[in-house]
């Protein structure tokens, strides 16, 4: 008789980042709690975790790293990881979601080659490093972290300048020779799921068509579905379609367009289907969601959209 194996679930945690900022940052007395329940997830964005204090094991996939405090952690896009602390203890983290392709593409405007191998660097595996590793990559963790929460004159142009030279610090400990994520999923579905997750995320505002999804994938378009589902928690038609809404509110949000001309930027075919989306995504319609940003303006994150309530 076959052996039924529980399949761990996967959660997509979907971050936007401010306007005008490559980075966003998780900060304060949220992130001092016990690490431990939180299931296999993954971001959107680069992520770097400091620890501040207690000690545990990182999980990606089936392997696991200890971690304990001053230990920096860098995790990829797309990379489902877990962090696990003793029981009982209370730990201190606090974190950078980077948009790190589009920061280093536009350090290394004029070297493009550059900027592709310093991405791929980046982006290869997960690591970490610890105070006895490099004591000076934790301390230009925590002085990004700093800026980000203190919001002195000119920290804009200061996160820019730390932000850089952090992120090259981190590539010059991975080198990353083989190019090819270093990562066992449990199940062999996922990292086909992620590859699809990845050409969505670059080409939502294009008429994305099924057959070209299953290019990718090699599944049948059925078994693509119900995979999609379940490790998204989304269909695949609504992700696309969360993805464009997110672009209609940030041109709603930052720009004079349209309601009509956003739409179409983002990849909407006809009205009738920006409205729906955007109603179902929002529980508003595009004209009353403008209204309501620009009584806010100096807070762009208060319509954050996410796949998951997530942290």
């Amino acid at each position: 008789m076959r052996e039924h194996v529980e399949k761990e679930n996967v959660e997509f945690r979907y971050y936007e980042m401010p306007q005008g900022m490559p980075v966003l940052a998780l900060l304060g007395e949220k992130w001092i709690t016990e690490y431990g329940t939180d299931p296999m997830h993954f971001h959107n964005y680069l992520e770097i975790g400091y620890c501040y204090s207690g000690k545990g094991e990182m999980y990606f996939g089936e392997e696991s790293v200890p971690y304990r405090a001053d230990t920096v952690v860098v995790i990829p896009r797309n990379y489902p990881h877990r962090t696990q602390g003793i029981r009982g203890q209370i730990q201190k983290w606090e974190y950078l979601y980077v948009d790190s392709e589009k920061f280093l593409k536009e350090q290394f405007a004029r070297e493009g080659y550059v900027a592709d191998e310093l991405i791929r660097r980046l982006h290869s595996r997960m690591f970490l490093i610890t105070k006895d590793m490099d004591p000076y990559v934790g301390r230009k963790v925590r002085n990004l972290l700093d800026e980000l929460r203190e919001k002195k004159e000119f920290y804009r142009e200061a996160v820019q300048g730390e932000l850089r030279s952090l992120l090259l610090s981190l590539i010059r400990f991975n080198p990353g020779d083989s190019g090819q994520r270093e990562v066992i999923y449990q199940n062999r579905y996922l990292g086909e799921i992620l590859q699809i997750v990845e050409y969505m995320d670059g080409h939502y505002q294009d008429d994305i068509r099924m057959d070209d999804l299953m290019q990718i994938c090699h599944m049948s378009e059925t078994h693509f579905r119900r995979k999609f589902s379940e490790y998204m928690r989304i269909t695949p038609g609504d992700y696309i379609n969360l993805l464009r809404v997110k672009k209609v509110c940030e041109l709603l949000h930052y720009t004079d367009c349209s309601i009509g001309d956003a739409g179409i930027q983002a990849g909407f075919q006809t009205d009738s289907a920006l409205i729906r989306n955007f109603r179902k995504f929002t529980g508003t319609t595009p004209r009353e969601w403008r209204k309501q940003t620009q009584k806010e303006i100096d807070n762009p994150m208060n319509y954050n959209i996410s796949v998951l309530k997530g942290w």
